[in-house]
């Protein structure tokens, strides 16, 4: 917990938000770890995340593959094309600004899309790993969202490895595309034993801006390396929070 309660933006699709149940677990992971979420839509005028302390891209449908350059493909879902817009611009405000910024699964895609990069549309389609192993990384129905399924190995000195504080993590894994190019500005620093990256950061380390492939928000009843990404996030915008209340208007 926190001496001080940060104002989270969490993005949000307008047309979803009468669903008590729509991004409660987010909200609740963020409240859990001392922070104020708010959620923010295409429409508020705030993509610019004017008077937030941090940023949080939650999971959801795709991103449209035109933003990256990238082809249709039977399985995509996309995103109402406001959320796409959303979500990326705010992710280009927040890195430019060093607001503190978690992405989650769609959000870790919106993270990479948004500086350069670019998506597997379908990873049992587009993706072979290396080594040939073929892991599950859409483990509903047959496993629970709070239930880790497959390792994760996280970069011995990278921002992720700090917080977790292990070189390898269990995760549950809910997801059927992959980040495939990572743009300069980031890098990659946890991948699964199939080779897919599921982390991502600032090559800066300027600012907290991370980006994770599996679902910590479903976990952190039981998991601390899930509690520990909260906390860790929700204290560098504590951190800008206060920065902010010394600051003139």
């Amino acid at each position: 917990m926190t001496d001080v309660r940060p104002k989270i933006a969490i993005t949000a699709d307008r047309g979803r938000l009468d669903d008590p149940d729509y991004l409660r677990t987010y909200k609740q992971a963020v409240e859990a770890a001392g922070g104020e979420p708010v959620f923010i839509t295409a429409g508020d005028g705030n993509a610019d995340l004017e008077g937030f302390d941090g940023l949080m891209l939650p999971g959801g449908p795709d991103v449209d593959p035109s933003e990256y350059g990238g082809r249709e493909h039977a399985s995509v879902y996309k995103a109402p094309p406001e959320l796409d817009a959303l979500e990326l611009g705010a992710a280009r405000a927040a890195k430019r600004d060093g607001i503190p910024t978690l992405a989650i699964c769609r959000g870790c895609q919106v993270m990479n899309v948004a500086l350069g990069g670019t998506l597997f549309e379908d990873i049992s389609t587009h993706y072979e790993a290396d080594n040939g192993l073929k892991l599950r990384h859409q483990q509903t129905p047959d496993h629970g969202r709070q239930e880790p399924t497959h390792p994760v190995d996280v970069a011995a000195g990278s921002v992720v490895r700090e917080i977790v504080g292990a070189g390898t993590i269990a995760t549950n894994s809910m997801h059927h595309q992959a980040l495939r190019r990572i743009p300069y500005d980031l890098t990659a620093v946890a991948r699964a034993r199939d080779g897919v990256i599921e982390a991502i950061e600032a090559r800066d380390r300027h600012s907290f801006y991370v980006g994770v492939q599996w679902h910590p928000e479903c976990m952190v009843d039981n998991d601390e390396p899930s509690r520990a990404l909260f906390r860790a996030f929700v204290k560098e915008a504590a951190v800008r929070a206060r920065q902010r209340a010394k600051s003139p208007a």
